[in-house]
């Protein structure tokens, strides 16, 4: 969907800056301009949301306007678009001004969902949440209000979901990493108390953030979180190089010894400032001591890891398994209302048309309107006001498929010349497509008209009866997707 925003916009400003435009086309710019800003606050105010398929139709014929005036074709059609699309985006608001009391959960919930910068920082849910919110918005427009409300519950509980995702990102995420790059070190083994003290600092702001209590607790436990975070990985790196002999204790030991008399003296020990290598000796057997109970616990560890590595490996298989089955499940529950929805609106479509009028056929996802009452005089293109009860109903079957594209095909049979009734068939389905543009919002560039002549015979040419039914207009619908 394009807007004037960008490339646009720029080539714009410089058209008129280096190539002084006339009266007209300045003011079909800024016709334009205007329109954009529209366009851009209904954004703003989620109209595109709450009003999907309405608000699509007004930028559809924005962008048609657009394409006009940069084709220099500010003709009465160029108004004509502009003034539909003006038209439309008030009928969107009306809808979205509608929707908002149905919608207040969700529209509350994405409001905390962007103040948590979650389209950045949450992207994946922040886009799951935008996408049922336009689901229950189509569904509002087509008065399914009991879709609508489960569709609007879902998409709150996912910008909710969304907001605490951001928030944790914008307050923790700098703690979380430095946990991960602690824990790579072996914190949680090597300097368990301040590894430990970071774990409850962290889960202090997890607290904060799912309480909504965001104002000070968060932030000041995502920085004292990162802080011991920090500390306890410099601890894990000093503790393995001692242990893999790349600093020798006893350089430690010269480099620290005031540290290492407080130590000592803490721990019963009361050393004399001649008496060093005697503090130190016994110091470095007590932590020889402490390293031998370490080597038996690491093994301990490292048998209970082996156990957790297992459970946590089976635990991680059967969620998958879970998810997939969600996601079968998810896939499966769509396709089938997808399939309901396409039967019920083919069922709307096939009761419109009596016998004499028309029937409805399906073909794969295309819907073909044959239609044998829509007649002419012979030799004649021109639709006589006795056809346009038909042709409304046509008209209701394209304005039941948003975005549809539109193939209008004129028969003959075969009796005259095939080139004559190539063109005679032309002219007619030119003449349909011409009725239908005129009287239902949707672009030209969706609606073709062709003639097949008598190319394509449904019955024998031999008798009358089948001459008949090969003289008809066939409307060939596709929905999007199809």
């Amino acid at each position: 969907m394009k807007h004037l925003i960008g490339p646009r916009a720029v080539w714009l400003a410089l058209s008129l800056l280096l190539c002084p435009a006339s009266g007209l086309a300045q003011e079909g710019a800024a016709l334009l301009r205007a329109m954009e800003a529209r366009v851009d606050a209904g954004r703003e105010n989620a109209v595109h949301l709450l009003a999907p398929q309405t608000f699509r139709a007004a930028v559809e014929r924005f962008d048609d306007a657009v394409r006009r005036w940069e084709d220099g074709r500010e003709d009465a059609r160029f108004r004509e678009l502009l003034t539909e699309a003006e038209q439309r985006l008030e009928d969107a608001e009306g809808i979205a001004a509608a929707g908002r009391s149905q919608f207040e959960e969700p529209l509350a919930a994405r409001s905390e969902a962007r103040s948590a910068e979650a389209g950045t920082r949450a992207r994946q849910a922040w886009e799951s949440a935008e996408g049922e919110l336009l689901e229950a918005g189509r569904r509002f427009e087509r008065d399914d209000l009991d879709e609508a409300r489960v569709r609007a519950a879902r998409a709150a509980d996912l910008y909710r979901r969304a907001a605490r995702a951001g928030w944790r990102d914008r307050f923790l995420g700098a703690a979380i990493q430095a946990r991960a790059a602690a824990m790579t070190a072996g914190a949680s083994e090597l300097a368990p108390a301040t590894f430990a003290e970071g774990e409850a600092l962290l889960a202090s702001g997890e607290a904060d953030i799912e309480m909504n209590r965001l104002e000070d607790g968060p932030g000041q436990a995502g920085e004292a979180a990162l802080v011991a975070f920090t500390r306890a990985h410099r601890i894990a790196a000093l503790s393995d190089s001692v242990r893999r002999r790349e600093v020798l204790l006893e350089r430690l030991v010269d480099e620290h010894e005031d540290d290492f008399a407080r130590l000592a003296e803490a721990a019963g020990v009361t050393p004399q400032r001649n008496d060093t290598g005697e503090t130190t000796s016994r110091l470095t057997g007590e932590i020889e001591r402490i390293r031998a109970d370490n080597a038996r616990l690491e093994e301990e560890l490292g048998n209970e890891r082996a156990r957790t590595s297992d459970l946590e490996s089976r635990l991680a298989s059967a969620e998958g398994r879970l998810i997939e089955f969600e996601q079968r499940f998810i896939g499966a529950r769509d396709e089938l209302l997808a399939v309901r929805e396409r039967e019920a609106r083919l069922r709307e479509v096939q009761g419109l048309f009596t016998a004499s009028e028309g029937e409805v056929l399906l073909t794969g996802d295309r819907i073909v309107l044959r239609l044998h009452g829509l007649t002419f005089e012979s030799s004649e293109a021109e639709i006589s006001e006795s056809l346009h009860p038909l042709l409304a109903k046509v008209q209701r079957v394209i304005t039941t498929f948003p975005g549809a594209a539109v193939r209008i095909e004129g028969h003959t049979d075969a009796q005259g010349g095939a080139r004559g009734n190539q063109a005679l068939s032309q002219r007619r389905a030119i003449a349909v497509r011409e009725h239908i543009l005129s009287r239902v919002p949707i672009p030209s560039s969706r609606v073709e008209a062709v003639g097949l002549g008598e190319d394509r015979p449904i019955a024998s040419n031999e008798i009358e009866e089948g001459r008949a039914r090969n003289r008809r207009i066939e409307v060939v619908v596709t929905p999007p997707g199809g």
